[in-house]
């Protein structure tokens, strides 16, 4: 079977995998409904959905839906938020947010992942069609200024560094002897990356036919028949003006790469909305540098992250973080053990 990238199923399958491997009994709590998983170990019995459990509380998680509420308490922790403004239309302090700041980024203010969420938008009109876009998911719209570089997201299991994962859109890179198309055939065919529960799928297939693509390609003066020298980088998406959901990405194991002062940021972030397993949304030139608000910021905290990217990555090494999780919910009868 193969599963889609982020797909919950497939989280669930590596959950009770996991379990199974670590002595720990698992069960679907109900029969054919994979929202509840009910653990039991040493006589103590849990039930969780995905990576919420009993010592999430229900404040903290609607906290975390909310973007304005997350964004204030972070900056009451003295935590770096990228500048941001809520409307409800495109009004004049819509378009003077946007020539502040030159780019923005456009979301629900109430939604979870990419639904809804455009890109690098630069133009009055292009802020117009987001906002509506945004707004079709709820009444509110957050604008908020877009930070250069790339998107880090950084898994906190009880208050702990787990692992991180930086996303950046789809690319290749040239051998001077291959042609684009054909760099593009191979990147396809290696999107789908095995593991303990089968296939799971890292990024949708780039089709070579695709305005977008395209138009990225447009954008640097390459054709899909040019030879691309060796070392030189495309880029196989344009993300501005784009919306998130539509963008392919490549993911990569960055743990070791984070650096103290990030580690502890994002810490902090967790703590701040009091969410004991979460994922700390990161976008910064490089997670290996401190982040400032000048250079960057956290874009979000998610009270219910994926951790399929961590357990099976596209490059990089293999977080084991399920395992990690368990024993955090175990922690009394099991050892944390990294």
């Amino acid at each position: 079977m193969t599963y889609p990238t982020g797909s919950r199923n497939a989280l669930n399958r590596l959950l009770i995998n996991k379990a199974r491997e670590m002595g720990i009994g698992c069960r679907l709590l109900l029969a054919g409904c994979e929202d509840f998983l009910e653990l039991s170990y040493q006589g103590r019995s849990i039930v969780i959905n995905k990576t919420r459990s009993h010592r999430l509380s229900l404040i903290a998680g609607l906290l975390a839906k909310n973007k304005e509420a997350t964004n204030l308490l972070l900056s009451q922790r003295g935590l770096p938020v990228p500048p941001y403004m809520v409307v409800s239309e495109t009004g004049a302090e819509a378009v003077r947010f946007l020539q502040t700041h030159l780019s923005v980024a456009v979301k629900p203010l109430d939604a979870s992942g990419s639904a809804g969420v455009t890109l690098d938008v630069r133009t009055v009109p292009q802020l117009e069609t987001a906002i509506q876009r945004a707004g079709s998911y709820g009444g509110k719209v957050m604008l908020q200024r877009f930070v250069p570089g790339a998107d880090y997201r950084v898994l906190v299991i009880n208050y702990r560094i787990a692992a991180v994962t930086e996303y950046r859109p789809a690319f290749v890179t040239g051998d001077g002897a291959s042609s684009l198309r054909e760099l593009i055939r191979r990147l396809n065919e290696t999107r789908i990356r095995q593991s303990e529960i089968g296939e799971i799928e890292a990024f949708a297939e780039i089709k070579t036919d695709s305005k977008r693509l395209l138009a990225a390609l447009d954008q640097q003066g390459v054709a899909l028949d040019d030879i691309v020298p060796a070392g030189c980088l495309v880029k196989l998406q344009d993300i501005r003006n784009a919306p998130a959901g539509e963008i392919s990405e490549i993911y990569a194991d960055r743990t070791d790469l984070i650096c103290p002062a990030n580690a502890a940021m994002a810490v902090e972030a967790a703590k701040a909305l009091q969410i004991d397993v979460a994922g700390i949304d990161i976008r910064c030139p490089d997670i290996a540098v401190p982040v400032t608000e000048a250079s960057g910021g956290i874009l979000e905290v998610n009270a219910l992250p994926d951790m399929i990217h961590h357990v099976v990555p596209y490059e990089g090494v293999s977080r084991d973080v399920i395992r990690i999780y368990l024993e955090y919910l175990f922690e009394e009868a099991l050892t944390w053990n990294r």
